[in-house]
């Protein structure tokens, strides 16, 4: 049975219901909201140069394709000694204007920090760093290392893992260590989702996984 209102509560007024409906309203349509706009800047952002180059006259479609196509090109370009010395000359050029250098080199390490998962990083684990009790976000690059022998003959790597931690909130940067594999909490989260938690302190957390 449900309880019975209270005698003595007053009803909600029309406006506080049209503020409460509205609000709850506005929370389930902003993230789609906020996508279709983040979508939408990001093809006119990528389109501009064309359309700026050939007038407003070009559909939007074809300046985007386009600018695919030419992007493409760059990427093959820069993949030869010759395209790679030019975009060399381009960046230390960049580097060296104020202001632009600034921007240039942090757009480049948020792009370099989400393609660490390229760079022969192989898991998310924490592990208790620089002392006990505290903990620090790490990857590992190796499980079984080799070759760190010491001049007795022992194989120091011996039961070691080798691991770099990345600094916040830029995760290219950081420390290379072994540790000891005991010492090692494996974390089920990809590296994508660790390098978002790094670039945003921990204010960004991971996807909490289904329980099946």
């Amino acid at each position: 049975m449900s309880a019975d209102k209270n005698p003595n509560e007053k009803p909600d007024s029309i406006m506080k219901k049209f503020r409460r409906d509205f609000l709850y309203g506005l929370f389930i349509v902003l993230p789609s909201i906020a996508t279709i706009a983040l979508v939408v800047f990001f093809i006119n952002t990528i389109s501009g140069p064309v359309k700026a180059l050939f007038g407003q006259t070009i559909p939007t479609s074809l300046s985007l394709i386009i600018t695919v196509v030419f992007i493409t090109l760059i990427g093959v370009a820069g993949r030869n000694i010759i395209g790679k010395a030019i975009l060399n000359v381009i960046e230390d050029l960049m580097s060296k204007i104020p202001l632009i250098n600034t921007i240039y080199k942090s757009t480049k390490q948020i792009l370099h920090a989400f393609s660490l998962q390229k760079k022969g990083l192989q898991s998310a684990v924490l592990i208790e760093y620089p002392r006990k009790g505290i903990h620090a976000l790490a990857f590992i690059t190796k499980e079984n290392p080799t070759g760190l022998i010491d001049k007795k003959g022992k194989d120091f790597s011996e039961g070691k893992v080798s691991v770099f931690v990345p600094t916040t909130p830029n995760p290219t940067s950081g420390y290379f260590i072994y540790i000891d594999k005991k010492e090692i909490i494996y974390l089920d989260i990809s590296i994508e989702e660790s390098v978002k938690v790094l670039m945003s302190a921990g204010v960004v957390s991971p996807e909490p996984k289904a329980i099946v």
